[in-house]
């Protein structure tokens, strides 16, 4: 019988992916070529550099390369969709790691339980302002992944925090983030918590109210390297995490079970999960971050 390598040897996987200097995609694709690695896979690796375009010629080189697998985190769901489409009908099973390209012919689908994290948020945001008063909610892009987050939020706040007002909301990007924070603060003083959608968002609005921060609970989703600053010296209060190299290696292992006829899952979705100021200091990151000397 042969060994796992063996049976891996000449096969690849082409993984694509928005940006790699993200550190939620640096750690899907840590997990994805740890995995691969360790089955004797070759990992091919694209950074699509937030372009739509540049992820479609990113998968047709797959096509081209005649790769066994495709792992994607979609760039543009709607715009990468026919791409993906073209590998399909090549035979190549395409699995998608957390934002995935339009298409009802995916191998799999890996992806968090954004709406758990949104719950986890504001089981944090409404204990750290003691259950009643007035919030904010960045509500962040318009994608998926961010109304997800805030239905769980929302959801939660009405649940569980009955004396807890929403009251202003907003969505947009990082800079937006920031702004809105300032004008909220001025229009209702009586405000002691932000939700935000995404860590960058989080960062943006803890810089831009400078000391008025020291009143205001800022919880987030995700953890970059500002975000983990400022939840340790407590201008954040608390995250919610996907654990992106669990999420990554899951891919890897439903792309390895497609190449090689074994049981694929088809739907994988990966736990919630909270730290807090207090807890961050001893937070066991190591399936959540990419370690720090890896470089896709």
């Amino acid at each position: 019988m042969l060994s796992a390598p063996a049976l891996a040897a000449g096969k690849t996987i082409g993984v694509t992916v928005p940006y790699f200097a993200s550190p939620f995609w640096k750690a899907g694709l840590y997990g994805v070529e740890t995995a691969g690695k360790e089955k004797g896979y070759t990992v091919l690796k694209g950074d699509a550099k937030d372009k739509a375009e540049l992820q479609i010629e990113q998968i047709r080189s797959y096509i081209d390369k005649k790769v066994d697998a495709i792992i994607i985190g979609a760039a543009d769901a709607a715009a990468v969709g026919p791409a993906v489409e073209e590998a399909i009908d090549k035979g190549i099973p395409v699995i998608a790691l957390s934002v995935p390209p339009k298409s009802d012919r995916l191998t799999s689908f890996v992806g968090a339980d954004n709406i758990g994290m949104g719950r986890l948020q504001g089981i944090c945001l409404g204990r750290a302002i003691g259950g009643k008063g007035e919030v904010g909610l960045f509500a962040g892009p318009d994608e998926i992944w961010a109304k997800l987050r805030v239905t769980g939020f929302k959801n939660t706040m009405e649940a569980d925090f009955p004396d807890i007002k929403i009251v202003a909301e907003k969505a947009g990007g990082t800079k937006d983030a920031g702004v809105a924070a300032v004008e909220w603060v001025k229009a209702h003083p009586d405000m002691h918590g932000i939700f935000t959608a995404a860590d960058t968002m989080a960062v943006e609005s803890i810089n831009q109210l400078g000391a008025t921060v020291d009143k205001i609970k800022v919880s987030t989703s995700n953890l970059n390297d500002d975000a983990r600053a400022a939840l340790e010296n407590g201008k954040l209060t608390c995250a919610s995490l996907q654990p992106a190299v669990a999420m990554g290696r899951d891919a890897a292992r439903e792309a390895i079970a497609a190449i090689e006829g074994g049981k694929v899952l088809g739907r994988i979705e990966a736990p919630a999960l909270l730290v807090t100021k207090e807890k961050v200091a001893d937070y066991d990151f190591s399936k959540i971050i990419a370690p720090a000397d890896y470089q896709p």
